[in-house]
């Protein structure tokens, strides 16, 4: 029979035989990060954020003058003001990209189914805008017709026109717009019809 002081003894001994045992691998020492390489690393590329939602891609790009086929224009019903009669012309843009009007229309009145020129073209008026125009958008300028009468005929030479050209402010085409009644043939002075620089509506 074993006493209890040999069996203590022998469980001491257990113990540290334990711990004298093979000791496992030793861990992998991870190699630290080199400081000028973590310096000279270039940053992430930006990322491009996308387009804002409902913005056509034509409307994106960069805008370039409206023409005659991308426009609808017509006049205002003329308003009398003194020997002269007023009314807008309005340039709506029936395309779809964004284009854009600089400056003046050239306006000219016309005669028979020819469209044949009658007198000069409108004198310009006031100062110079730019308008740039989205799809459905428009824009307007001002144009003041002195009556063929207010006159003296030598000076005149009225003439019956059916309607005026009308080109688009920086752009190229004409359009025609109905406007019966007598022009002046010959150049009075003032000039008869005078237009003004386009504005936005």
């Amino acid at each position: 029979m074993v006493g209890p002081r040999a069996a203590g003894a022998g469980a001491a001994l257990l113990v540290l035989l334990a711990g004298c045992g093979p000791a496992g691998p030793p861990s992998p020492v991870l190699p630290s990060p080199d400081p000028a390489a973590v310096a000279s690393a270039p940053p992430p590329a930006p990322v491009a954020a996308p387009p804002g939602p409902g913005v056509p891609a034509d409307e994106r790009a960069p805008a370039g003058p409206c023409t005659g086929d991308t426009l609808d224009v017509s006049a205002t019903a003329p308003r009398v003001e003194g020997p002269a009669a007023v009314s807008d012309l309005v340039f709506r843009n029936s395309g779809g990209a964004v284009c854009v009007l600089d400056g003046y229309p050239g306006v000219a009145f016309v005669a028979g189914n020819e469209g044949t020129r009658v007198g000069p073209r409108a004198a310009i008026d006031g100062p110079r805008a730019r308008v740039v125009l989205a799809p459905g958008a428009a824009a307007t300028a001002r144009l003041r017709v002195r009556t063929a009468a207010s006159y003296p005929d030598a000076e005149c030479v009225p003439a019956q026109a059916r309607g005026m050209r009308v080109a688009p402010p920086g752009g190229s085409g004409g359009r025609f717009v109905p406007r019966p009644g007598p022009v002046c043939s010959a150049t009075p002075e003032p000039p008869q019809a005078t237009v003004g620089s386009v504005v936005a509506r």
